[in-house]
């Protein structure tokens, strides 16, 4: 049960009815402290993901597709830029926490499952502490975890934050764009007899770390005061359940398994 105390209570009655915030504002310390939690989340995730593609802006397999990957990597790098700068005008010292972390960071292993777990101190969205190891990866990370961050963000242009709203617009749009490039580049893949197999393998390997990426299912009451001060939209389950309805028909469309995805048995094969 959530103990909120009765200004809290107001303060979620005031935003249902429409009351916004903008980085000059005096916030209650209920509403910065989450605030700031999504705010970090999305910059971090943001920057590790657009150093995790760099080196495929050389390694995809011919000029075309390595323009495209440039161009989602200056994409992502802009992300990270637009939300850090947010940050800094609340305060924050962005340069120095991007100095201070390894931002470069991958799990070693290339079959390691960390669960819910995280092995740095940054603050972004686990997944971006796997390595993309093959071309195959990299295509199923703009197909699966760029649609999961798109759901995730769309929450975000009815945000009771302006300066958040005002900048997801774009945002939205490009990773639209990263989505369409795994929809088609998977959709070859799943479609050629030589790359189909492998392709179906790092797709069981992909499935659990994506899932994870909604979050624990008990976690409902972080959820739950997002949604109270206006930061999200939808619960995550419900995120959730729109992301696998748009996957399933693809996958099944394609000739791609969905592995089963149990919660509670995620293991945990790497130390951190």
């Amino acid at each position: 049960m959530n103990n909120y105390t009765q200004e809290d209570l107001e303060l979620f009655e005031d935003i249902k009815n429409g009351k916004t915030f903008d980085s000059t504002d005096l916030m209650p310390d209920i509403y910065r402290k989450n605030l700031m939690n999504l705010l970090w989340m999305q910059a971090d995730s943001e920057y590790a993901g657009g150093l995790g593609y760099m080196p495929w802006i050389a390694k995809a397999p011919n000029a075309h597709e390595r323009v495209l990957v440039a161009q989602i990597v200056k994409d992502e790098m802009r992300h990270a830029h637009v939300i850090y700068r947010i940050l800094d005008d609340l305060g924050e010292r962005t340069h120095d926490h991007m100095l201070a972390h390894e931002f470069d960071y991958r799990i070693p292993d290339d079959l390691a499952n960390i669960g819910f777990s995280r092995v740095k101190k940054d603050k972004r969205v686990n997944i971006f502490y796997y390595n993309i190891t093959y071309w195959e990866d990299f295509c199923l990370f703009n197909f699966l975890m760029d649609r999961a961050a798109g759901h995730q963000l769309e929450d975000t242009l009815e945000s009771s934050f302006i300066p958040w709203k005002n900048a997801i617009g774009t945002i939205c749009k490009e990773e639209h764009m990263h989505l369409a490039h795994g929809d088609k580049t998977v959709k070859a893949l799943a479609q050629d007899p030589n790359t189909k197999a492998f392709l179906q393998e790092r797709l069981n390997l992909w499935w659990p770390r994506v899932m994870n990426v909604f979050g624990k299912s008990e976690n409902a009451a972080r959820n739950d005061i997002y949604i109270r001060l206006g930061l999200k939209k939808r619960t995550n389950a419900e995120v959730r359940d729109a992301f696998v309805t748009e996957i399933t028909e693809k996958c099944k469309e394609w000739g791609l398994t969905i592995p089963e995805y149990i919660e509670a048995e995620q293991p945990l094969n790497y130390t951190v």
